[in-house]
């Protein structure tokens, strides 16, 4: 679990920093496919010009220049099979199209002619590929710092077994103890007595403990000024300082502090300010029914 806790640092922030990573994403996605392109392209080149003619070839083996050239065209095609294979891995990470299909006439079970490919013309290859090694770990670094955003950002519903998705909203409601109108700085989500509260996303244990009206209460810090609060549990399951994992336990639906009756408030915290909590969960609000404000 070390990799959530270096990835605090570097973890969204609001709605912004999410579509700032999208054309980064679409641009390793296109390296993806201009890698395995790549990849096809150099394979293409090896097999059409690495098989000298069979009776040449038995005349030529002898020679130490000419073993030497095979065994750089043996190594480029061994690093070339292992390049394809990552970059297919990787596409399928970040979801980019894999090249439909390869070059025409690349089948290598076909017989083929030709001379031994020329040194200059190995030593362009090896460059190439070497190229292409340093863009696969370029990605593979775009592709692990995605995979930590997603795992951090909070868009997750942080209970389950609500027979209603929301019975109070963020903003100004009639307060259930006064009936005057007063701010809510969150989101009620009714469920049973016990019932799990999951973390929105992943990041560190700020805090766990009663707090105030809240009651039990537990704050995840989930990097760059952004954190998530739940309150009113019944029991908590984490302690400060713990790092937890997207829809983790951490603690059970309770009405403890300033409450009507079981349900979990949940608040999102921007920069020290409370923000409207739909801007992370409305994708999953919306497969729900719509609430009816109590």
């Amino acid at each position: 679990m070390a990799f959530v806790i270096v990835s605090a640092g570097h973890l969204t922030d609001s709605r912004l920093r999410t579509l700032r990573v999208l054309p980064l994403l679409v641009a390793a996605g296109l390296g993806i496919v201009v890698l395995m392109a790549g990849c096809i392209g150099l394979g293409y080149q090896l097999a059409r010009h690495a098989t000298p003619p069979v009776a040449a070839a038995a005349a030529d083996l002898d020679r130490p220049e000419v073993r030497a050239l095979v065994d750089r065209v043996g190594s480029l095609a061994g690093r070339l099979v292992h390049l394809e294979g990552k970059a297919a891995a990787l596409a399928r990470r970040l979801g980019a199209a894999p090249v439909a299909a390869r070059l025409s006439g690349t089948d290598n079970r076909e017989s083929r002619g030709g001379p031994l490919m020329p040194v200059e013309d190995l030593s362009r290859l090896e460059f190439d590929v070497t190229r292409l090694e340093s863009t696969l770990a370029d990605l593979s670094v775009v592709a692990a710092e995605h995979e930590l955003e997603i795992m951090a950002y909070p868009n997750r519903m942080p209970v389950t077994g609500g027979h209603v998705p929301v019975s109070s909203h963020y903003g100004t409601r009639r307060d259930p103890f006064t009936g005057r109108l007063a701010r809510h700085s969150g989101l009620d989500i009714p469920a049973r007595h016990g019932t799990p509260i999951l973390a929105s996303g992943g990041g560190r244990v700020l805090s766990a403990g009663y707090k105030g009206a809240y009651g039990q209460t537990v704050v995840i810090d989930h990097g760059d000024g952004l954190a998530t609060l739940y309150g009113h549990a019944s029991k908590l399951l984490v302690r400060p300082g713990e790092v937890v994992m997207p829809q983790q336990k951490i603690a059970l639906v309770g009405s403890t502090g300033r409450s009507t009756g079981p349900h979990l408030h949940f608040e999102v915290i921007r920069d020290g300010s409370r923000v409207e909590p739909r801007q992370y969960l409305g994708r999953v609000l919306a497969r729900v029914t719509e609430p009816h404000p109590r």
